[in-house]
This record gives C-alpha cells, sequence and structure tokens, in this order.
C-alpha cells in the first residue's frame, strides 16, 4: 500500500526512528527503502542491524556530498506500491497520524499531501535568541490561472513546533508526472518546498496538510554537514531563487528520469 522513502547519508539519529518507520510500514502493509547516500555503511550497519529482516537498502556510489533530492529520486525507483511517502532520517512517525493523510489523499484522485508539522524533542533545538520563531508565506499565481500558497514557519523556541513540507505523500503517478524531484536543486532548504510548487503549478493537484510527527532535534551541523554550503540561510536562497526562476520560465519537470540513467547505485540489502 505505501512506499516510505529515507535518504541518509552519515546520520546518527537514524537509530532512534527505525521502530517508527518499521511499525509504521508494517502498519500499512508497505515497505522501508532506505537510501544509502555514500555513507559510511558500519555506521548505517550500526543503526538498523535490529530490522534487518524488514528494509531494503539501496546504496549510491561515487558522491562527496549529500543530495538529497537525487536521493529520494533513486529510491523512487526501487518502490512497489502505488503510494509513496517520503521521509527524513531524524523522524519519529505515528501510524494513526499517517493513516489520516493517507486516507485524504486516496479519497481525492486530484490531491498530494504533506504532514501539517513536527514537534521537536527538544524545545529551541535552533538556540533561538531574540528572534523565537521564523515564518513566511509564499504565493505564485501563474499565466494559466493557477495558485500556489505557502504557509510555513521554522521551530518555534517556546513549544518546538514547525511545519513539515518535506513529510511528503503522493501517489507514483503524480510523482511520475512532474519527473520527480529536481536534482538541479542542488543543497538544503527548498527542495521540499519545490516539489510542493511543481506538483500544484504543474501537475495542478491540491496539497492536503494533516496529521503530525516528531522531529529528533540537532544542531545545523547535523543539518548541513554533508552539504556543500553549510549556512542554510545562504543555500536556501540560492534554490528559493532558482526554482522561481524554473516557474517563471514555465518549467515544472523533475530529473527523475535523467537521475535514474546516469546514476550509478543498486539495491545492496533486501530484508523483506
Amino acid at each position: 500500500m505505501l512506499s516510505i522513502i529515507v535518504t541518509w547519508k552519515n546520520r546518527k539519529e537514524l537509530r532512534h526512528a527505525m521502530d517508527s518507520f518499521e511499525k509504521t510500514a508494517r502498519f500499512f502493509n508497505g515497505e522501508l527503502i532506505l537510501v544509502n547516500f555514500d555513507g559510511d555503511e558500519e555506521l548505517l550497519d550500526e543503526q538498523i542491524e535490529n530490522h534487518q529482516d524488514f528494509y531494503r537498502v539501496v546504496k549510491v556510489s561515487g558522491q562527496t556530498h549529500f543530495h538529497k533530492t537525487l536521493a529520494a529520486n533513486l529510491g523512487a525507483s526501487f518502490a512497489k506500491n502505488d503510494m509513496l511517502f517520503f521521509c527524513d532520517c531524524d523522524i519519529i512517525l505515528n501510524p494513526a497520524e499517517l493513516q489520516v493523510l493517507y486516507d485524504s489523499i486516496r479519497n481525492n484522485d486530484n490531491a498530494f499531501g504533506t504532514l501539517s508539522g513536527v514537534t521537536e524533542t527538544q524545545i529551541n533545538s535552533l538556540g533561538g535568541k531574540h528572534v523565537v520563531n521564523f515564518g513566511y508565506e509564499l504565493r505564485i499565481r501563474t499565466a494559466n490561472g493557477r495558485i500556489l500558497k505557502i504557509v510555513d514557519q521554522e521551530e518555534d523556541a517556546n513549544n518546538g513546533y514547525r511545519n513539515a513540507p518535506g513529510l511528503l505523500m503522493v501517489r507514483k503517478e503524480h510523482f511520475y508526472a512532474v519527473n520527480g524531484y529536481n536534482s538541479e536543486l542542488i543543497g538544503w532548504g527548498w527542495e521540499d518546498q519545490d516539489m510542493i510548487g511543481r506538483l500544484t503549478l504543474g501537475a495542478g493537484l491540491t496539497r492536503i496538510t494533516l496529521g503530525h510527527a516528531q522531529h529528533i532535534s540537532h544542531d545545523d551541523v547535523s543539518r548541513t554537514g554533508q552539504y556543500p554550503e553549510k549556512n542554510r540561510w545562504l543555500s536556501r536562497d540560492k534554490m528559493f531563487r532558482q526554482a522561481l526562476s524554473n516557474y517563471d520560465e514555465g518549467r515544472f519537470e523533475g530529473s527523475y528520469t535523467a537521475d535514474i540513467q546516469r546514476m550509478k547505485y543498486s539495491l545492496v540489502y533486501a530484508g523483506d
């Protein structure tokens, strides 16, 4: 029913999320696909060894930096089910919360969805000082009348809540319709919003936001340390400007087809 795709490169938070990943995949009679984007295999094995009869591992070779969109596309190429859920490796899922989103998408042929938000396991994990909450509202209207609205906020230092645009559930046919994620966007900070934008403006779908999860708190070294640009503000700004330029030119296609053809990757473990 559901293929859960988790991308990873040298992150230690995965061990604390694996129980929830397996529980959720079993709840949906689904599968868990872990994409090791040229990370330390020993570190990965240490975190997932207690679940080795369940997951599948995709190994990507020859990569210096983490590339989430590229990893997500490669993982999706192995998905067996017609509903995909893209999840970060530092998320603790609640199957019942995900079920609400799943059912809503199933009942709407022209919808995709994201979880409404996550709560940090550690309050004020970003170390907010005078600015305790940062958010924005983005509106785009295209010449053909399609409208994109994204309301997003980073962690509220007072209660640990933030939005979750990257926890994406989408039908496989709709994922293919926009040719997956766009790996031309390199870095951290706008790849998730770009997918929302292209599914909305390009494919004409409606976004549903329902359900919540927990985010395993960590610092910015964990967040951006595997990316070429370490400053999350600069990274996000560059990606946003690139994505907006694409939309203005009417380009809403991702890079899935090209990525699975050009990359060196393989299924190295299939415990199921």
